[in-house]
């Protein structure tokens, strides 16, 4: 059943999933991007600690590969974070990831806790972005980041513009991607029921098995998920600034 029917979902539980788990490859790095360290913290730790501060969340848990995971707890160690929980190991791809992630605080929880499913590469999540998200599910049973396109969007092949679509209709799926834990155990369920396993993001894992709607919440350009080398450059600029 799509979990637009749901109704909205009121919990005293929140959990930040934050996914830690890739190579970062693209960021051109000598460590994962989410291990970077700008002024002495590495990127992933101001991902937790913006979760870790807000009044909202009552848990964090970060996916990562074991091979990480004692570099994790040190920086919540020596950063005092008081609601980080401990890693979950990661899997192969994202989707795998998110999927080992649920299945965890499935064994964990017996309640039906909010969870949003964060990229461990997105340090700049904010105190109202986290807050729209958890009360956006609460209001909807689910909630997505989102910001509207300011470009011109054209299409066509790698040369050349052949078409274009209105940017009123574009908006960009950010993370937090919020959803009550039950809707992700049995969106789960149904992926591997029908042999989906390699979706981009959970936004899309949803909208491959038609769960609409999707509801947006609030989105900020300044929440930017680093992937390139230039993005890494910025999010620098901007810690030294904040």
């Amino acid at each position: 059943m799509p979990h637009s029917t749901l109704p909205p979902h009121k919990t005293h539980c929140h959990i930040a999933l934050l996914l830690a788990g890739g190579d970062g490859t693209r960021a051109a790095q000598s460590v994962p991007k989410q291990y970077v360290q700008i002024e002495g913290i590495p990127v992933l730790a101001y991902t937790m600690r913006a979760f870790d501060r807000h009044s909202l969340i009552d848990e964090v848990y970060v996916v990562c590969q074991d091979e990480w995971a004692d570099l994790v707890q040190r920086a919540a160690t020596e950063l005092a974070f008081t609601k980080f929980r401990g890693t979950i190991t990661a899997g192969d791809t994202c989707m795998a990831s998110i999927r080992n992630g649920v299945r965890e605080l499935a064994r964990r929880h017996t309640d039906d806790p909010i969870v949003l499913v964060h990229d461990g590469v997105r340090p700049l999540v904010s105190s109202a972005i986290i807050a729209d998200a958890i009360a956006v599910c609460q209001r909807h049973g689910n909630a997505i980041a989102a910001l509207q396109g300011e470009e011109a969007f054209m299409t066509g092949d790698a040369t050349k513009g052949t078409g274009m679509i209105p940017r009123e209709q574009l908006w960009g799926a950010q993370t937090p991607q919020t959803f009550p834990l039950s809707t992700l155990v049995s969106v789960f369920d149904e992926a591997e029921q029908q042999g989906i396993q390699d979706s981009q993001s959970l936004y899309t894992l949803m909208a491959e098995l038609h769960h609409w709607p999707l509801y947006k919440s609030r989105g900020e350009r300044v929440n930017l998920k680093i992937t390139h080398p230039e993005d890494i450059w910025l999010f620098s600029r901007l810690v030294s600034v904040l």
